[in-house]
């Protein structure tokens, strides 16, 4: 009798030998990249499957080599995503793009794969004595069977795996169309007035005597924020609305069709039910209450400052550029009139503070708070050539007393092709092997930051400051893991918990003693005067209620569009969820959805960053007590929280770092402006 040998154990490779970058650049290397380790997942998933009836399970055999799939299903599939979205080569983007689709396949065909889980199910009935992380991930393993189709009928499972390939493939269209689309407009030189003078000497005009604007975001915030011809605003918002209109319309209302048609093929009456059920809301209707508390929150301070708006809105002559007739204040005059707002009453210039956020002394300042309150040193390397997929990526080493813990890309000026918003990327997961070595984490963040040039220096405004440590928040959460297993390590924690720690991050942005370690006047080197700060300060709060509001809608919106049943008409969606929780008016005939990327990766769970916010402003309440550098709270925060991943269920973490149990207190106090 011939029997059929088991497969070879497939060996732990050496950390530094799963370098994801070194070979994924190229259109064979992204490919091969993607397939080899989609292979090592599949010899993997075969040891498990080929367990005997009458071989002893254990923590070795079979769940340790569950966590090694997802490290390499992480692997496989990071740097191609990030490829896809960041990659100048084109071709090299659209090989990356092939990745998703067959990795989603995979995981698609593990979850209903009944060998498999009629293994993991014998292991669990061996009642193992596991804890912590090991026991969730058998926990969440026999919940994802049934979240994943094991369960349904032969047909069924069929038509699950046809609905996984295309919201796999009308994601990934959404994100790159998205990514790709560009809009521009001409205006006349003088149509600059009010901008800051680096933005107006970094937009010479062209042969034609006029300046072209783009929608990237160096571009387009500046406009909207600071132009005083509000025509100029109101024609790049009417391109920035609609990027990428035409395609992204039909597939997002497509997406809707089958993220419904998914849900209730698992038992589900609607995709939010399913989406927020392993997050830690866990209902549909919690998220619903949440909203609702929230909007109440900030309904009286935002009915004021709304109120202050449109007076500075009728007295500043920027309604003429409205349609007659019209009395609510379009949606893209907000920050301009939040900024002449606030100057009047703060005396707080937002382009004077500009000045003294050049973007390189932004990142090292960065790098030297994160260095203090850590104990950790950031060493940026010179690449070797080839070594990066673009001359403007930057390369940082994560070290702690000799110890090499990470390593972050920075990837932070925009170009043609390039992802438009800001994000981390994860490329390689951290991971603790059997010999007790850890696979060290690497990520990347892709920004989109105004470019220092000679003669022209790169000024951030101070939102964009603010994003550039949120976004590094979620690097330095990625970096700083310990958790031994991938499937929990840095950042791979419930979705409406992930945004805390880097929302919490930017509070430094704030503070007069982490500033003041960075911000200097690009040529004169002094500080941000008192009285700026003060101003700064004392302005702080004046708009952040209308901002929670269009956040709050936002989520509303994301949470309505996976609430109805389809077919969805997304643009009468967005209008009647605009006009029931905002004040401000939108430019007709443009298709914001379409814009909103957020619906791919976080649909029906947006409302995750006042979610996330809430516990990051209750976490600042020990920093605010002890000191926004004091150490010892830093390091507390870095051993209980930053370095545990998902080690426990994310309200326990929180709960150790605070030393008694969440509320809502600070999150109530910010959004009413205290």
């Amino acid at each position: 009798m011939n029997v059929t040998p088991p497969p070879e154990p497939v060996a732990e490779v050496p950390t530094e030998a799963i370098d994801p970058v070194a070979e994924g650049m190229t259109t064979k290397g992204v490919m091969e990249l993607c397939d080899r380790h989609l292979g090592r997942a599949r010899l993997l998933l075969a040891e498990v499957k080929g367990l005997s009836a009458d071989t002893q399970l254990a923590w070795e055999n079979t769940l340790a080599k569950v966590d090694r799939i997802a490290f390499e299903l992480s692997v496989g599939a990071g740097f191609p995503e990030l490829m896809n979205l960041g990659h100048p080569d084109k071709d090299v983007r659209e090989a990356a793009k092939g990745c998703r689709p067959k990795v989603d396949e995979f995981y698609t065909d593990l979850m209903l794969d009944a060998e498999f889980a009629r293994v993991i199910q014998r292991y669990a009935d061996s009642k193992p004595s596991l804890t912590g992380t090991r026991q969730r991930l058998l926990d969440e393993l026999l919940r994802d069977f049934k979240r994943n189709g094991l369960f349904l009928s032969k047909e069924d499972q069929t038509r699950l795996r046809e609905l996984n390939e295309q919201l796999t493939q009308l994601g990934q269209d959404f994100t790159t169309n998205l990514s790709e689309a560009r809009g521009t407009i001409r205006v006349k030189p003088e149509q600059l007035k009010g901008l800051p003078e680096s933005f107006i000497d970094s937009h010479k005009p062209g042969a034609d005597g006029l300046v072209e604007l783009t929608t990237d975001y160096p571009d387009y915030f500046p406009v909207v924020s600071y132009a005083e011809d509000r025509s100029v605003a109101a024609a790049l918002t009417r391109e920035f609305d609609s990027r990428a209109a035409k395609e992204n319309v039909p597939i997002l209302e497509k997406v809707l069709t089958l993220r419904e048609q998914k849900a209730k093929l698992l038992g589900y009456d609607t995709w939010a039910d399913y989406s927020v059920e392993p997050r830690m809301a866990k209902s549909a209707a919690r998220v619903r209450a949440f909203l609702k508390q929230a909007a109440d929150l900030v309904a009286v301070p935002g009915k004021a400052e709304y109120a202050e708006l449109q007076q500075e809105w009728l007295k500043s002559g920027a309604n003429r550029y409205a349609p007659p007739g019209q009395k609510a204040i379009p949606n893209h005059d907000r920050l301009y009139l939040v900024g002449r707002v606030a100057k009047r009453k703060f005396g707080f210039d937002s382009k004077e503070l500009s000045e003294y956020f050049e973007v390189g002394a932004v990142s090292k300042g960065l790098f030297t708070i994160l260095e203090q309150l850590y104990g950790i040193q950031l060493m940026e390397r010179t690449p070797e050539p080839g070594s990066v997929w673009h001359e403007d990526v930057r390369v940082l080493e994560v070290m702690d007393g000799g110890k090499k813990l990470a390593r972050i890309y920075l990837d932070l000026y925009p170009r043609e092709g390039k992802y438009k918003h800001a994000a981390m990327f994860e490329i390689r997961s951290g991971r603790r092997l059997p010999d007790g070595s850890y696979v060290t984490p690497i990520s990347a963040l892709v920004c989109n930051f105004p470019k220092s040039e000679p003669g022209q220096p790169g000024l951030m405004t101070h939102d964009h400051v603010a994003t550039f440590f949120h976004e590094f928040g979620h690097a330095l959460h990625h970096a700083l893991t310990t958790q031994e297993l991938a499937t929990y390590a840095g950042t791979n924690t419930a979705r409406d918990f992930v945004e805390a720690p880097s929302q919490m991050l930017e509070e430094w942005a704030f503070r007069r003693e982490t500033l003041d370690l960075f911000a200097r006047h690009h040529k004169t080197g002094e500080p941000i005067p008192d009285a700026l700060f003060q101003a700064m300060t004392k302005s702080r709060t004046f708009g952040q209620a209308l901002h929670t509001q269009r956040q709050i809608s936002l989520a509303t919106l994301d949470f309505e569009y996976h609430s109805r049943k389809t077919p969805v008409n997304t643009d009468a969606v967005f209008q009647e969820v605009m006009q029931k929780t905002q004040s401000f008016s939108y430019l007709p005939n443009t298709h914001f959805q379409a814009t909103f990327g957020h619906l791919m990766g976080y649909d029906a769970a947006y409302y995750g960053y006042q979610w996330a916010l809430a516990i990051a402003r209750d976490v600042l309440t020990r920093f605010q007590k002890e000191g926004f550098m004091n150490q010892s709270t830093a390091r507390d925060w870095r051993r209980l929280v930053l370095s545990q991943g998902a080690g426990a269920d994310e309200n326990q973490l929180v709960k150790d770092f605070l030393g008694r149990e969440p509320n809502l207190d600070a999150y109530a106090a910010f959004l009413a402006g205290k």
